[in-house]
């Protein structure tokens, strides 16, 4: 895998250069990793306690600060705001802002000595969803289900009575296909039409109707399975006007979200989010498509330096100052300035 070395911003400004503009229909977004060896995932999923209690950890936090929530809160605005005040989510923040990115990649002291990464992604807009998206609204309600939530049985049985669905519609008009040839003369003496078509095209036409009808049978089957029927009253709790129909591959999806911007922190960090589904089970990550990310080549963008690139980020108006408008935030940086 080739490496380009960031050692300062001069050198990020010739990689942005040379990968010049996302093609049509993407856009571009960017995430700052401390160390490079950092798999592309929310910290949730590398912390086996925190994802199999997460359901509990976000109710606990709902249950003892209800005044911290809106009621017309969407569920993903919630885990937003959890997010923003160190909460371990299912959500990934990225930016569209690569100087933002860099500063995140450089600022945790503990990793000044460790090579970090700065992650470009391009992702199709297709895959770029606002917050009341339906989509949106079944990913976020993934991490209120139980830590035993699955998909598998579920596409199983729906799967069967697919098939059931499917046999029995051919089965209903294979007496038809043995007699197509009566058929066609019925037609013609009965209606005068004339069926323009061999028995062969006839069967394809009777088997592309029953996988239709197994389609249409397995959708409804699997959103009558007891643990999707749990998952949408959760969704339509949050959302009333939730159409309850669900395509299972959906759950398996990793949308970018653009969040509301009633947050200060998020407006200036100009931030979005990456919103993680399952791998079938919701204790595991599903992985970022590998079309998403620049690493045309191999190519990895490795980031050194860390405390030089940081002041030169100053020049540029990035800092915790800017970047943090919270009093918390502000406060400590403040008093650190003035105690060295």
């Amino acid at each position: 895998m080739k490496k380009h070395i960031i050692n300062n911003i001069s050198d990020l400004i010739k990689i942005l250069h040379q990968l010049g503009n996302p093609e049509q229909g993407k856009t571009r977004f960017f995430r700052g990793q401390a160390n490079k060896n950092w798999k592309i995932q929310p910290s949730i999923f590398r912390n086996k306690n925190l994802i199999k209690n997460e359901d509990k950890i976000i109710k606990d936090i709902f249950k003892n600060c209800p005044d911290d929530f809106l009621p017309s809160d969407t569920l993903f605005e919630k885990l937003v705001k959890l997010q923003h005040y160190g909460c371990k989510t299912r959500l990934l923040d990225l930016t569209t802002n690569a100087l933002v990115a860099l500063y995140f990649a450089c600022i945790e002291a503990d990793h000044h000595n460790d090579d970090g990464e700065l992650i470009i992604l391009d992702i199709p807009n297709k895959d770029i969803k606002y917050s009341d998206s339906d989509t949106v609204s079944i990913l976020s309600a993934i991490s209120i289900r139980h830590n035993h939530f699955n998909i598998e049985n579920c596409i199983y049985n729906a799967s069967n009575i697919q098939k059931m669905k499917e046999a029995q519609y051919i089965q209903n008009y294979r007496e038809h296909v043995d007699n197509f040839e009566e058929l066609k003369k019925t037609a013609l003496s009965s209606y005068g039409n004339k069926i323009d078509m061999s028995k062969r095209d006839y069967e394809q036409l009777i088997l592309s109707a029953s996988k239709e009808e197994g389609e249409e049978a397995f959708l409804k089957a699997f959103n009558e399975q007891k643990e999707i029927l749990a998952l949408i009253h959760d969704i339509r709790t949050d959302k009333p006007s939730f159409r309850p129909i669900i395509n299972h591959k959906d759950f398996n999806k990793i949308l970018c979200v653009k969040a509301k911007l009633n947050n200060a922190r998020i407006t200036r960090q100009q931030g979005c989010f990456l919103l993680y589904g399952m791998n079938n089970d919701k204790l595991t990550s599903p992985s970022i498509p590998d079309e998403w990310i620049r690493r045309s080549g191999k190519q990895k963008f490795i980031i050194r330096n860390k405390e030089n690139i940081i002041k030169e980020l100053e020049l540029f108006g990035v800092s915790t100052q800017t970047l943090f408008p919270e009093l918390e935030k502000q406060a400590t940086e403040i008093v650190s300035k003035y105690s060295i």
